[in-house]
């Protein structure tokens, strides 16, 4: 039987007509919807921010009062106001001590958890429960739960024999029992990170250390903790920007009081306005808050971003 000679196909030529763009363009055309929903959704509110913190806007005038230009009269104004520094140090001292809380209780329960053997996945789901709960929802329970007379801690501390507190009435409880509903809404999300983290470390390393003897403390120091750095430093970064704007559980819960203490700066420029109606200091003091926000938040990624040169460069 003769053998046939089929002609030779130029697979490359073949890629080449098929390709209707570059590789370049069509990167383009996926991400072109995410910036035009962060353009309408970030960038036009923040233009308008700016451009409201720039004038004198009194919604109390009526819709015919025109918004004259006044330059910098309202960060001078927010940057004379006790009340604006007053909720900004309050805000500050809430996030420290919220913070750090829930990165101790949320590494340890991570560590705990990754040394399971059994039903980790179950337990895993449930400290999810916090975090897919609405916040509106969650801080109408524990205004509850925090109730002078029917609430369930009251009952437990009656009990076991001491006296009830007044959770959110009191001038000396009323944050610290934020601090607590915060904690128990957000540790879960810094162990589910934390976990994460320590899931995917290098097996090598650890197997090397045991082999030479090393003592659990040594490896946390010399190898855990150094190679989550990032993780936890991301975290660390997050939870803060978060922290910083609080609002949810304050207005489900004390409303900015017993007076204001417990008002935090989110709560006090929804009281600026969208109460007095005076948007233009309210965007000028948030206009304020974000530059503190990015600046800390760039000084933290920095550093991050310095590690992992260093640690690049040496590897």
């Amino acid at each position: 039987m003769k053998k046939m000679d089929y002609p030779m196909i130029d697979l490359t030529d073949i890629r080449k007509r098929k390709k209707i763009m570059s590789d370049g363009a069509y990167g383009i055309l996926l991400v072109t919807p995410a910036l035009i929903v962060l353009f309408f959704f970030g960038l036009v509110p923040l233009f308008y921010a700016i451009n409201l913190s720039l004038r004198h806007v009194d919604l109390t005038a009526g819709p015919a009062a025109k918004w004259q230009f006044v330059g910098l009269n309202n960060f001078r104004f927010a940057l004379n106001s006790d009340v604006f520094f007053a909720a900004s140090a309050r805000t500050a001292f809430f996030a420290v001590v919220s913070v750090s809380i829930q990165m101790v209780l949320g590494i340890s329960l991570a560590f705990l958890i990754n040394q399971l053997r059994w039903f980790k996945g179950i337990v895993r789901a449930l400290f999810l429960l916090p975090l897919a709960s609405a916040p509106a929802a969650v801080g109408m329970i524990w205004r509850y739960l925090y109730d002078a007379d029917f609430g369930v801690y009251n009952a437990a501390l009656r009990a076991i024999g001491l006296q009830p507190l007044n959770w959110l009435g009191d001038s000396n409880v009323a944050l610290f029992s934020i601090i607590i509903f915060d904690v128990w809404q957000w540790t879960p999300f810094v162990l589910l990170i934390t976990l994460a983290g320590l899931q995917s470390l290098p097996k090598e390393p650890f197997e090397a250390a045991e082999l030479d003897g090393a003592s659990t403390f040594k490896v946390l120091r010399r190898l855990t903790f150094p190679l989550l750095s990032p993780v936890l430093i991301l975290v660390f970064v997050l939870r803060s920007i978060d922290a910083a704007r609080l609002y949810d559980p304050i207005a489900t819960t004390t409303r900015g009081g017993p007076g204001a203490v417990t008002e935090t700066i989110t709560y006090f420029l929804y009281r600026v306005g969208l109460k007095q109606f005076r948007l233009d200091q309210a965007s000028a003091m948030a206009l304020i808050i974000l530059f503190v926000i990015i600046v800390f938040a760039g000084f933290m990624l920095r550093r991050l971003m310095r590690q992992q040169s260093e640690r690049a460069r040496f590897n």
